[in-house]
């Protein structure tokens, strides 16, 4: 078995092509792998995101149910969106306008998780966690193409419904396990 340093894991880009222009660039990179052999990869460009876990004064967390094309199906997802629609905009911004928007809530605090890779074989979004408390009642202000239905769900059973494969969204499981690890959900 091999075993190499991690900095010797390291491919080295030679070259890159936009194979497609679409919404976002799809890159046909060539590469040089670690024992000298050339590869070519495609990964999707992607602007970043952030997702937000919102919890009430009851300790119900706030999810959007919406149809999602790619996997033809209604999903249940806590508030998230990209970090395209204002230039330069800070992730924590992002996070409290996506909440709005989505929600119709905002936050009096918002407390940044981390942040994780959501498919990094094929795709290089950076999708930024964040706890919102202290929720005030706003309006959502929808994008013209998000339909979405709002509701909320207590924290046990949004454990429950993890814990027996009902919710599969990956960024809404992983911010409730972080906002549990981090000691936000007493």
């Amino acid at each position: 078995m091999n075993s190499y340093s991690d900095s010797d894991l390291a491919e080295k880009l030679l070259s890159r092509e936009v194979i497609f222009e679409g919404k976002y660039p799809l890159w046909m990179d060539e590469h040089r792998l670690p024992d000298g052999k050339t590869v070519k990869r495609e990964h999707l460009h992607h602007p970043g995101g952030v997702a937000v876990l919102a919890v009430n004064e009851q300790g119900e967390i706030a999810f959007v149910k919406q149809y999602r094309y790619a996997i033809e199906q209604v999903t249940e997802e806590i508030p998230a969106g990209k970090l395209d629609k204002i230039a330069n905009e800070e992730p924590i911004h992002a996070a409290g306008r996506e909440l709005r928007e989505e929600t119709g809530y905002n936050a009096s605090e918002m407390i940044p998780m981390g942040y994780i890779y959501s498919s990094p074989g094929v795709l290089d979004e950076i999708l930024h966690l964040f706890f919102a408390r202290g929720l005030s009642k706003s309006e959502q202000d929808l994008d013209d193409d998000e339909f979405i239905n709002m509701e909320w769900i207590p924290a046990a059973e949004v454990e429950k419904r993890i814990k027996n494969g009902e919710m599969t969204d990956a960024k809404g499981i992983i911010a409730f396990a972080k906002a549990q690890y981090l000691g936000l959900l007493d």
